[in-house]
């Protein structure tokens, strides 16, 4: 009996797969239930290649497909993720940060000690925020190193892409109302080009390849830099004094009638492209094979950013938005979140996004709300 077509291909996201509890993040125990569940109820995770081809050129895959993907590059996806969705068959896609991509001649842990079951414990993978000297809160992600990452394609199960070199932010305007200054570090990509030190006026920060880049002129940062203290345990005390404080906004306010500019379109387009087809070339010098999809960094993209990816060479990229997959639509490729909860809920979802009209309508009701 002839197999039905998938309509649409689902793509779930995840991130982390540790024991650290946070909104982007599945235990392992969580991560296998949903592999499990997908494998029980005649789900496939579909490997990269096969998905490029269904959203490229439309070609058949199985009813019941779906493309797993993994954001960022971190550790706990190798040590994790890797042996659940070889163990359940499936396959699976990482879009990478190239340049978080560690150094490393060999996998902290090899593939066959991996896929074994006899890997020694990596406590550190699990535990990403952890308390620094001074009391704060602070992140303390790993991410593959080059070695992992070639194990992982050398498994089959995990293919790699692109999730652009850096993933940067970009400072989006002049106006600001505090200071960097030591304290509680909730996000792991906060950097921008400028360089980040104490004292550094908190412009808003937004997506680097969809927004025009606010420049703060150096003269006021190398002010603020020789009036601040770089060192944690200085700075603590520096800002612990309001009048260090005061000290500070008056510095700033000598710049207040022209704390910067906006970059040319010529320095925007430069800024792209390195991070747009620089993550490409080092992605393919490290692999040895052409790289065809991108995943926007925190989902967002210009349309200056989407023609250079389609300069750079991609021909599927990756959102953030929720919504179904029809065949031979790879611009604009919807996902949506696996969350920490049991792999019925997981296939649940599928089955709504497997289905283009029900998916279409479930995810316009989901931005209601």
């Amino acid at each position: 009996m002839k197999r039905s077509a998938a309509k649409s291909l689902p793509v779930t996201m995840y991130h982390y797969v540790n024991e650290s509890p946070g909104a982007i993040t599945v235990s392992p125990a969580c991560f296998e239930a949903h592999c499990r569940a997908m494998a029980e109820k005649g789900w496939r995770g579909v490997s990269l290649a096969e998905a490029e081809d269904f959203l490229v050129h439309g070609e058949s895959l199985p009813e019941k497909s779906a493309l797993m993907t993994f954001d960022d590059g971190f550790l706990d996806n190798y040590i994790h993720a890797l042996p659940a969705l070889r163990a359940h068959r499936h396959k699976a896609v990482l879009f990478a940060v190239s340049s978080r991509l560690e150094a490393g001649d060999s996998p902290r842990v090899s593939l066959t000690e991996l896929l074994s079951g006899e890997s020694r414990p990596l406590p550190h993978v699990n535990h990403p925020v952890q308390k620094n000297a001074h009391g704060f809160t602070v992140r303390n992600d790993v991410f593959c190193n080059h070695a992992e990452v070639r194990a992982m394609e050398e498994s089959g199960v995990i293919s790699v892409a692109s999730h652009s070199r850096g993933h940067y932010g970009v400072f989006t305007g002049p106006e600001f109302t505090s200071f960097a200054a030591p304290g509680n570090q909730k996000r792991t990509f906060y950097r921008t080009g400028t360089e980040y030190f104490w004292g550094l006026p908190n412009f808003k920060v937004g997506p680097g390849l969809l927004h025009r880049a606010f420049l703060p002129d150096p003269d006021m940062l190398e002010c603020i830099r020789r009036l601040v203290p770089q060192s944690n345990q200085e700075a603590l005390v520096f800002f612990a004094d309001e009048r260090n404080i005061q000290k500070l906004k008056e510095t700033a306010a000598r710049f207040a009638e022209n704390p910067g500019r906006f970059e040319t379109h010529e320095e925007r387009r430069e800024r792209m492209w390195r991070e747009i087809n620089g993550g490409k070339a080092e992605l393919e010098s490290l692999l040895g094979r052409e790289v065809k999809s991108l995943c926007w960094p925190w989902g967002k993209y210009s349309p200056e950013a989407l023609a250079l990816a389609l300069e750079a060479g991609f021909s599927v990229l990756f959102t953030t938005s929720e919504g179904p997959n029809p065949p031979s639509q790879p611009l604009a490729v919807h996902r949506f979140k696996a969350k920490a909860q049991s792999g019925s809920w997981l296939v649940s979802r599928l089955r709504v996004y497997a289905r283009p009209l029900a998916g279409a309508f479930y995810a316009r009701l989901r931005n209601l709300f």
